[in-house]
């Protein structure tokens, strides 16, 4: 992987948080190892600017004394917070608050007629049977994937240069061929 908690554990909440808001515009970060022996980081505080004008904080540890994930959505009426599921928070219970002039009331009816969704495997062979009807399927694309090794170089770079990175990055960026010093 050539990383470490950004890359092999962050990846599916920041990709998850990308799919919800679209893509990132610029990234900063702070990287550092604080608590495991390894070569690599195992603690991050980022901060990612999103194209829509939505800012995200994501604080990253594999320090914990378990293993939690946790999403966090703020919006002007709303807020939601997912499960504490390690690496798949959004496959337990989530909470949604109504805020201002939206009601309890309203976002509970909403909630409460959730249809059963597909995780897992189960899900993946779901998506695959979509495609082969010619259904929008839902699945990660080669795009998709370029999306998010471009925001992990961005996040090592902002750490390594204590600047804002700014997204997409042009081909001849620093990071752009490899992350190894």
């Amino acid at each position: 992987e050539q990383g470490g908690a950004v890359i092999g554990h962050a990846i599916h909440i920041h990709d998850l948080i990308c799919h919800i808001f679209g893509p990132v515009a610029a990234v900063s970060g702070v990287l550092a190892t604080r608590v495991n022996d390894i070569e690599t980081e195992d603690t991050a505080a980022l901060s990612f600017e999103m194209a829509s004008g939505a800012l995200v904080t994501s604080s990253v540890t594999l320090g914990g004394a378990q293993d939690h994930s946790r999403l966090r959505l703020v919006f002007q009426n709303l807020t939601a917070e997912s499960s504490t599921q390690a690496y798949a928070p959004a496959s337990g219970d989530w909470h949604f608050a109504a805020r201002g002039a939206v009601s309890q009331a309203k976002i509970d009816a909403v909630t409460s007629e959730s249809s059963q969704l597909h995780e897992g495997f189960a899900g993946y062979l779901e998506d695959v049977a979509k495609a082969l009807n010619g259904a929008p399927s839902g699945a990660v694309t080669l795009a998709d994937g370029r999306a998010s090794i471009e925001l992990i170089t961005a996040i090592y770079a902002a750490a390594r240069t204590g600047q804002r990175i700014a997204l997409p990055l042009s081909s001849d960026h620093a990071l752009y061929e490899g992350w190894m010093p």
